[in-house]
């Protein structure tokens, strides 16, 4: 329950991230920790933000965990800056964590076999955080989330990895980020139109391969029986340009 609270509060804390940097404090809140690790995944060091109750360090407690996914031209700090969710963590006595995925959209890409962000997250960031934090270490008290590209993340990684999560949240989530046609250029495509192309196919391969349609959340949605899927929110503003595919992915659901 505490889990789904949570992820019903980021329907509103997720808007506030249109905030532009400029305007969010440079200050985090004292129960917010920065934390760097390596990634054997990855094969680099990477940092995350950690939000604590502030009784942490004197209780003996175990927490759930709320894992929450930054947008592709954003970073770890976003979500403590723009939004209130370091005082949600004391509220609802949850540990939240928001690691840093720099613009690899939570796969593991196709074409860079050290680009493997599906393999970070769910083994180093939440292996990492469970040893090191007094996690409640199971499904039912493990959820993930995010905005933008991190709720395309967030989709792709709890269907896939359905069995460690109980919620699943997408906040403007760029659901379609792998569900595309046949891509076909067209005869004045521009030189962008092909770099553009060369990167999706290199990240999640080719439209319509078993590559590509094991890092579509619209494939998985419609093959996962629906007593398997975890509890989802979708939240998406009128005039957001990730509505459309939000109301598909929704249509896939129904």
């Amino acid at each position: 329950m505490k889990l789904k609270t949570a992820l019903l509060l980021l329907c509103f804390a997720g808007m506030s991230l249109v905030v532009s940097a400029t305007d969010l404090p440079t200050v985090l809140p004292s129960n917010v920790k920065i934390v760097k690790f390596s990634s054997a995944s990855l094969g680099d060091e990477r940092t995350m933000l950690v939000m604590l109750p502030v009784d942490y360090e004197t209780s003996v407690l175990r927490y759930p965990t709320l894992y929450l996914l930054h947008g592709y031209d954003a970073d770890i700090t976003d979500w403590a800056r723009g939004t209130n969710l370091s005082a949600y963590a004391t509220q609802h006595h949850l540990i939240i964590v928001t690691p840093d995925a720099s613009r690899g959209w939570y796969v593991n890409s196709v074409g860079n076999l050290k680009a493997r962000f599906d393999d970070y997250i769910v083994k180093d960031v939440i292996g990492y955080v469970d040893e090191h934090f007094r996690t409640i270490p199971e499904p039912f008290a493990r959820a993930i989330g995010g905005v933008s590209m991190g709720g395309f993340g967030a989709m792709l990684l709890g269907l896939e990895h359905r069995e460690m999560f109980a919620a699943i949240g997408s906040f403007s989530g760029a659901l379609a980020a792998a569900h595309a046609g046949a891509l076909q250029l067209p005869l004045n495509a521009t030189d962008e139109d092909r770099k553009n192309r060369q990167e999706y196919v290199a990240l999640v391969g080719e439209p319509g391969s078993k590559e590509q349609k094991a890092r579509d959340p619209f494939e998985l949605a419609a093959q996962i029986p629906v007593d398997e899927v975890p509890m989802l929110f979708i939240v998406c503003g009128g005039e957001d340009g990730n509505v459309e595919n939000t109301h598909a992915f929704l249509a896939v659901l129904a």
